[in-house]
């Protein structure tokens, strides 16, 4: 049987980084071995379901590139679609065949019904803890005849269907990162497979699923490892062979002491995607989050990826996530586009921002200027506006000119005595590197330093005390708007 992975995530939030790392294991995972990515919607828990959160996690995973095979998709109107034979691939749409496999299980033995209320359980609990014990299910329902079940679940009494485990029994399984793993009935309780509601639990629901979707490999979080010997269980029940399971470690927040959460900063796919990061650089660092090709390499493409891309050497430690490693990743992918992908990017950026940028050369030259220097795009109007929007000539610019050791009236004599050199050079010639040459000379005949010269006329040029070179800020505001500007800070006051 050929691979099927499946990512089936509740809609009842964002995606999160947590989740976006799952999905990248399962869908390199399923393209290294040729197999099938699924996308299930699990939303039994009608109570917690959130509106439009499930095409809104849909987008988030289109625009990572991570668009499922099989299953439930977002389609070329935006909205929400299936696709595949083993549908419908949204619990909900599923309750009949819960139903079914549940009665089977009761009428097999493996499950019972309890007719426990709320009440009744809340007690149970409390004198539980108030004896110092750990509260469990105490299977008051569990021997109760088939006959008087039968015969009150038929006058409508509320019940729900628990999962009859075996008593003082090992349960063995084993798991692809982290090897065999062995647990004891005896510390586990009936759990519910089917609610009063007629919903299932995700424990019934996602086994029945993954059977009749023919999941060979489940890949999920270790949050979920206390589920593992209840679904072999349940997989015993109903004589099915169960799919090999992966628990991926957990990512912790940059203090490396708890789980990454929203009191770290941004957690939410959809926030980085809005300052700026790139598919690939999330890519990138996520996949690398717990997992290693075991050489020193940084970067891959996604076919490399793909190529290298083992389950097996995913630790079994947790990862932990730094948010100046994502902009170090960032900018290294920002720097691998060519200049017209990012002045595109860019352009719908500024444009959001409210800074008058238009497509055409001089975007691109503005974005070459910058591209160096860009960790997330949305540092993009920060870092050019000045090349837009004329500085305001006031009392803040006239101070921002003057160089260390400097005074105003030197400061703007120097200034004047280069605009004027500055004029002399033809358009033709107005390039970085004539530049650089002319202005050195300048600096040279006047015997001045560096910083007092080069220093003023980029200020001058932005308005702001970091930004590219004086070279570079004159070769792309062009001779005209870079004179114009000079000119207009010497002839203050």
């Amino acid at each position: 049987m050929s691979v099927r992975v499946r990512y089936a995530p509740s809609p009842t939030g964002e995606l999160h980084l947590g989740s976006l790392r799952t999905v990248i294991f399962d869908w390199l995972y399923a393209r290294q071995n040729k197999g099938v990515f699924i996308m299930r919607v699990e939303d039994t828990d009608q109570a917690r379901v959130v509106e439009g959160s499930l095409k809104r996690q849909l987008y988030d995973l289109a625009w990572m590139g991570l668009t499922p095979d099989e299953g439930v998709y977002l389609n070329e109107q935006g909205e929400v679609g299936q696709k595949g034979d083993k549908g419908p691939y949204i619990q909900s749409e599923r309750l009949p065949m819960y139903a079914h496999y549940a009665a089977k299980l009761l009428e097999d033995g493996h499950a019972y019904r309890c007719f426990a209320t709320a009440e009744e359980l809340d007690k149970m609990r409390e004198e539980q803890q108030a004896r110092g014990e750990i509260p469990k299910y105490d299977r008051r329902f569990r021997d109760l005849p088939k006959e008087e079940s039968d015969k009150r679940a038929k006058a409508g009494e509320p019940f729900v269907i628990r999962h009859a485990l075996p008593l003082d029994r090992e349960v063995k399984g084993r798991d692809v990162i982290r090897g065999e793993m062995v647990f004891n009935t005896n510390d586990l309780d009936d759990y519910v497979l089917m609610k009063s509601d007629g919903f299932p639990t995700y424990q019934l629901a996602s086994v029945v699923d993954d059977h009749l979707m023919e999941i060979t490999h489940v890949i999920r979080g270790e949050e979920w490892i206390p589920s593992l010997p209840k679904n072999l269980l349940l997989y015993e029940a109903f004589g099915w062979k169960a799919p090999s399971f992966a628990h991926v470690p957990v990512i912790l927040g940059p203090d490396g002491r708890h789980k990454l959460s929203k009191r770290d900063g941004s957690v939410n796919v959809a926030e980085y995607r809005d300052k700026g990061y790139l598919p690939d650089a999330l890519f990138n660092m996520l996949t690398f989050l717990g997992w290693s090709p075991g050489t020193e390499e940084e970067f891959f493409t996604r076919d490399e990826f793909i190529r290298r891309f083992d389950l097996t050497r995913v630790q079994k430690a947790p990862a932990k996530f730094s948010f100046e490693r994502l902009d170090y990743v960032n900018g290294w992918y920002i720097r691998q586009l060519s200049v017209g992908e990012l002045a595109t990017m860019l352009l719908l950026v500024l444009q959001k921002a409210g800074v008058p940028a238009e497509p055409g050369n001089y975007l691109l030259a503005v974005t070459a200027s910058v591209q160096e220097r860009l960790k997330h795009l949305d540092e993009a109007p920060e870092f050019t506006r000045y090349f837009f929007v004329r500085p305001d000539v006031n009392t803040e610019l006239l101070e921002l000119i003057i160089p260390k050791k400097g005074d105003l009236e030197s400061t703007r004599k120097i200034l004047k005595l280069a605009v004027d050199y500055l004029e002399k050079i033809p358009c033709e010639e107005w390039t970085v590197d004539v530049l650089d040459e002319r202005l050195r000379l300048f600096i040279g005949m006047g015997e001045y330093s560096n910083i007092a010269v080069l220093w003023p006329i980029r200020a001058a040029l932005t308005g702001v005390s970091a930004s590219p070179g004086a070279f570079e800020m004159l070769h792309v505001l062009g001779k005209d708007e870079s004179l114009a500007r000079l000119r207009a800070v010497i002839a203050v006051g």
